[in-house]
């Protein structure tokens, strides 16, 4: 009994039509000195890189960081209305299958 964790909750699954979440300013930086730092340092391991990357973030001033800041807002927007589209044809897609099952029920 002193081991007993409790139940372990199941993740739901992610559905494959809805939209993926926009990156960050950070990761937006990183993608773009990911491959310049490998090339520079082909021995190091991902969790190096990630490290170095993530100094030189802290490093670089707000003006340097604003592009990657625009970018994100401008991915950010594009992802929230691509959220709103699907919500409103999720909605859309239960009331049509609710109406049938209702109908179904009543045959």
């Amino acid at each position: 009994m002193m081991n007993y964790v409790g139940k372990r909750k199941k993740r739901r699954k992610r559905d494959p039509q809805a939209p993926r979440r926009p990156p960050s300013s950070f990761l937006l930086f990183c993608q773009d000195h990911y491959a310049q730092l490998k090339s520079e340092n082909p021995n190091w391991s991902v969790v190096q890189v990630a490290k170095a990357t993530g100094r030189m973030w802290s490093a670089t001033t707000d003006l340097e960081k604003h592009p990657y800041e625009q970018r994100a807002a401008l991915l950010r927007a594009k992802y929230y209305e691509e959220l709103e589209l699907y919500r409103k044809q999720q909605k859309q897609c239960k009331r049509t299958t609710r109406k049938y099952q209702l109908s179904a029920r009543n045959r």
